[in-house]
């Protein structure tokens, strides 16, 4: 009784505090939950926008950040249920089906919470929250470029007091319309019906009510507001491109007697609420604010100025200049050309960073000398720190970033005006004539207001184009009996990069220490936390390979080069004072498609051992290179190639340092049936990383990953599994120490490797009409027929005659065979070379017999050869008739030069492995964690020991730390700057012996530095 007694007072005085509550105190409430719930729902679309790029990256499209997500429109518009694997077809869901969506219209609908992973977020009414996306910042269906300028499409409206009509409160404003509204609807007004949906499919088991926006939105009935403008129709998507759609968002609008709209009448006026909803905006400046602070965002900017800045200075270095596009109304000055970068495949949409070209193009300018070229200074973000470095560069690339104070781009004139673009030195070196100074920092960073490192959100980002190309070639010219021949080219038109002399009968006569080469990037990087890169390469021909090199750029010139041969110019001392030897510290990925070895022992899994000797000729000894065929002897192409993780010579324990650089953990075990015994442990007390040593036998999954493994897809002989996608990583850790000579470099090298897949063409046709076609012979080509809209295309290469060779659309006849569209007019390039073989005869002319399906030619005819690889085959013949498909002609050579291997198609479309490894911009474990490397190993550099520390002054030099007695040594932290490149060498050839004339080319090359 007592209890009960106590639960009636409670009640009776919880009943007497709330009624006893004023009506300001419950609006008070009432709005401080509307608040809470309309942050929340902000800040969830900002978390949206920062991930949208990995969202869109798991369904293979490529897009930028900043994309808002569509409202929930109901299932019944929605049609999420419709898509195969849908994550969310219910109540709280954005339209994720882009069926029934009109292009570029802004669209209502109510929040997706369940899309942002939130619960039902509700005003203080309790009315879930409704939500506008402006039609060019939605996700979906959104063909509109995204960036810091696009204009939001919806306009602001209030209650001024002085008329029937809402104003604008943006008319002068145009970049501070919203890209997004959230609504809290507030209770039901006069008119609006909020009864549950009866709509077949729509879900309302969470918030009630129904989905047409006017039972929610405000004011959208004529008749309520008295003869006022209707700024909301009532409609779930409205075509605002041209004028903006208007929405009012203050919360209370009440008309007077007069049919004035009031923001709050007067108690006399006799006034009634015609619009209650509350919005928060989300703005272009709230939302790349946000972006602004991701480091994936900047890396993505970085990463797209370093691809414009390596094409652009390739283009100038192959055609001299480059030709911007030019600002419609804007007179350039006389003495430099001016305007907008232009287009280029080298670094469009396709390219990483995929999709970034096209959505911020019109934010990036360039000016290129046409007399005198720009003092260009990178002011690094340090102003404090005094740090500013100049160059002299034939181009700048500038990035606007956003707008400045009294800058506006939202219409054509304003955006062909530099000065709603560029600032201070930028603007007049842009605009004026005689002024060629540049200025700012190179990388686009975070906005700060920290005065030691300062860049505004209008700060313009400024990139020197180098003079040069973006590769220097280290490739001494070699003296042979055809002529003199270089083992690297770099053509900076087409950013290839090839390695090998192409022909065998090249390197006749040359001298064995001569054939060697480098390419290395002219500028050094600091290494910071390390970097990611990417390149692809095909081996047309197989020889010695190749390695992809990170050098210390402290130590090293672009003239460094290693020695020929088994050292495949990365290890050993060539001998040349003008290309030295490639000083440590230095790591490479080594391609290694010859196995050396001179061991006649065979060790205890009954494979032919390759013991490394140093006391052997350099150019001989073997590498300890594995094998991993069940038969390994000899040196033939093809013969157990392999990857590998190098560094170099293993300190005091070798005699020969220099030349050990790329020698697999070098075994010292001569017997011939015991396991090879590695090398001791480097005694010196600063012993440089170990090269790994080979795992046998290798398994195809191991566990452990190795530092070295067999590239088994390589050990075929057919050219068209020759080409590949190459992804290196390697993260990089400084420990700063109490004594500078403790300190070390930690250094974690990771190698990922995909082929491309390709098939040998047996046999090609032209086919002459209006439109000409191929009909091509693929045995299991494995490629569909594609629509309209989406064609299949296909790369043909390595054709003879070339005219085959290009890019086509192809239509499937059957499992071998397709067609190829040509371009109207294209002529026919006559007889295809499948394959070319080489006979020594003996007292006589040797032979070369050319196949060629229905070549039509008739005996005594004249051929011109060009295009073929071995180059030996090229030039004019004489024709002896074998029969419809073949002939011979004569070619005398003095060693077998290899067969010419028919053309390859391979499809143009990526596997998307193959575009994840080209993502530079993000680790492999987040683009495919299942992806394990295919070599991977960990190493610790000690700093290299300097001159003394000096007795007065400063210490050491800027950038080292003295170690204090008794060592008074100055140390430099290892691999603080790093030069990249690749390197080659080749043996030379004898009288009747296979030569190895390689072919390599490598193509797309990319980096991310990490800071």
């Amino acid at each position: 009784m007592l209890i009960t007694l106590i639960a009636l007072l409670t009640i009776g005085g919880l009943y007497f505090f709330i009624s006893n509550l004023s009506p300001e105190i419950l609006r008070a409430n009432t709005q401080q939950k509307t608040d809470k719930a309309l942050t929340l729902a902000r800040d969830a679309l900002l978390g949206y926008a920062l991930q949208y790029r990995e969202y869109q990256a798991g369904t293979g499209t490529d897009s930028v950040y900043g994309y808002l997500p569509m409202p929930d429109l109901g299932e019944a518009q929605n049609q999420n249920s419709a898509l195969v694997n849908s994550p969310c077809p219910g109540e709280g869901c954005a339209k994720l089906n882009p069926a029934g969506l009109t292009t570029g219209h802004t669209y209502i609908g109510r929040f997706p919470w369940r899309t942002l992973g939130t619960e039902p977020l509700r005003d203080g009414n309790g009315e879930c929250l409704w939500y506008i996306v402006s039609g060019g910042h939605r996700s979906l269906a959104n063909a509109g470029t995204m960036n810091w300028d696009t204009l939001g499409q919806i306009d602001v409206v209030v209650a001024g007091g002085t008329s029937s009509d809402l104003a604008s409160a943006l008319a002068t404003r145009p970049h501070d319309r919203p890209v997004a509204i959230i609504f809290a609807p507030g209770p039901p007004l006069t008119g609006q019906d909020r009864s549950a949906s009866a709509v077949p499919g729509d879900i309302v088991s969470q918030c009630g009510g129904n989905y047409n926006p006017a039972n929610y939105l405000d004011p959208s009935i004529a008749a309520v507001q008295g003869g006022a403008s209707v700024y909301f129709p009532g409609n779930r998507s409205v075509d605002a491109s041209v004028t903006p759609m208007a929405v009012a968002i203050q919360g209370s609008i009440e008309k007077d007697a007069a049919n004035v709209l009031h923001g709050k009448c007067q108690r006399s006026a006799n006034c009634t609420t015609v619009a209650n909803d509350q919005g928060l905006a989300v703005t272009s400046d709230d939302l790349f604010g946000a972006l602004r602070k991701s480091s994936s965002f900047r890396t993505d900017i970085n990463a797209m100025l370093d691809r414009m800045t390596t094409c652009l200075r390739d283009q100038i270095a192959a055609s001299g200049s480059l030709t911007p596009i030019p600002l419609t109304g804007f007179t350039p000055p006389t003495d430099k050309t001016v305007g907008r970068i232009p287009a280029s495949t080298c670094y469009d949409s396709t390219q990483n960073p995929r999709g970034y070209f096209s959505h911020y193009s019109d934010q990036i300018f360039v000016a290129v000398q046409t007399v005198s070229p720009f003092n260009v200074t990178d002011t690094k973000n340090t102003p404090a720190a005094g740090d500013d470095t100049t160059a002299s560069c034939p181009g700048v690339l500038l990035l606007a970033s956003q707008r400045d104070s009294g800058q506006s781009r939202s219409t054509a004139t304003e955006r062909s005006t530099p000065a709603n673009y560029l600032e201070g030195n930028n603007l007049a070196g842009f605009i004026t004539t005689g002024a060629l100074a540049f200025a700012g920092p190179s990388q686009f960073s975070q906005v700060s207001a920290i005065a030691s490192a300062t860049q505004t959100a209008g700060q313009d980002i400024v990139r020197c184009i180098p003079s040069g190309a973006s590769l220097t070639v280290v490739a001494p010219a070699v003296a042979t009996d055809a002529g003199s021949i270089a083992l690297a080219s770099y053509a900076p038109g087409t950013g290839v990069l090839t390695l090998g002399s192409a022909g065998d009968e090249s390197s006749y006569g040359a001298v064995a220490s001569a054939l060697y080469a480098c390419a290395w990037t002219p500028e050094i990087q600091a290494a910071g936390s390390g970097l990611r890169s990417f390149f692809r390469f095909r081996i047309r021909r197989v020889g010695e390979g190749f390695t992809f090199a990170l050098i210390d750029g402290d130590r090293n010139g672009t003239n460094v080069c290693g020695a020929a041969r088994q050292h495949l110019g990365y290890s050993g001392d060539n001998g040349n004072a003008a290309t030295p030897y490639i000083q440590a510290p230095k790591l490479a990925i080594e391609f290694d498609t010859a196995r050396q070895c001179n061991s006649p022992y065979i060790n205890a899994a009954g494979r032919p051992a390759c013991d490394f000797d140093e006391g052997g000729d350099t150019l001989r000894n073997g590498r300890n290179d594995p094998c991993y065929t069940s038969s390994c002897g000899g040196q033939s192409n093809d013969n157990s190639s392999h990857i590998a993780i190098v560094y170099w010579g293993y300190g005091a324990a070798l005699t020969q340092p220099t030349q050990d650089d790329n020698v697999h953990d070098q075994a010292d075990d001569f017997s011939s049936f015991t396991p090879d015994t590695p090398m001791p442990t480097d005694p010196s007390p600063r012993p440089g990383p170990r090269n790994p040593a080979p795992v046998l036998p290798y398994v195809t999954n191991p566990a452990v990953i190795p530092g070295i493994a067999p590239l088994d897809r390589m050990g075929v002989t057919d050219v068209s599994q020759r080409e590949f996608h190459a992804r290196v990583e390697v993260t990089r850790s400084f420990a700063e120490p109490v004594d500078a000579k403790d300190g070390t470099t930690a250094v974690q090298v990771q190698f990922w490797i995909e082929p491309h897949s390709a098939k040998r063409i047996s046999a090609m046709s032209y086919n002459p009409g209006s439109a000409p076609t191929l009909t091509v012979t693929a045995a299991g080509h494995g490629l569909e027929t594609g629509t309209a809209a989406n064609p299949t295309y296909v790369v043909i290469r390595d054709a003879v005659p070339a005219g085959y060779n290009g890019e086509f659309v192809i239509t499937k006849i059957d499992a071998d065979r397709f067609t190829a569209t040509l371009s109207a007019g294209t002529p026919n390039p006559g007889p295809y070379i499948s394959s070319i073989t080489w006979l020594n005869v003996d007292g006589t002319t040797d032979q070369a017999t050319v196949y060629s399906a229905n070549h039509g030619l008739s005996d005594g005819a004249t051929v011109v050869i060009a295009g073929a690889v071995p180059t030996e085959f090229n030039g004019t013949h004489v024709i002896t008739r074998i029969d419809n498909d073949t002939y011979r002609f004569g070619l005398e050579l003095s060693a077998q030069p290899g067969s010419m291997e028919p053309a390859v198609a391979a499809p143009k479309a990526l596997t998307p492995r193959q575009i994840a490894l080209a993502n530079t911009t993000r680790p492999m474990s987040v683009l495919d964690a299942t992806f394990k490397p295919l070599v991977s190993h960990s190493a610790t550099i000690y700093d290299e020991r300097m001159e003394e520390c000096a007795s007065s002054g400063q210490a050491c030099p800027t950038g080292q730390r003295c170690s204090p007695l008794p060592e008074n040594r100055c140390y430099r932290p290892s691999f603080r700057n790093l030069r990249l490149g690749f390197t080659t060498a080749e043996r030379p050839t004898t009288n009747n012996l296979t030569a190895r004339g390689q072919l390599i080319e490598v193509t797309n090359r990319a980096t991310t530095w990490l800071p």
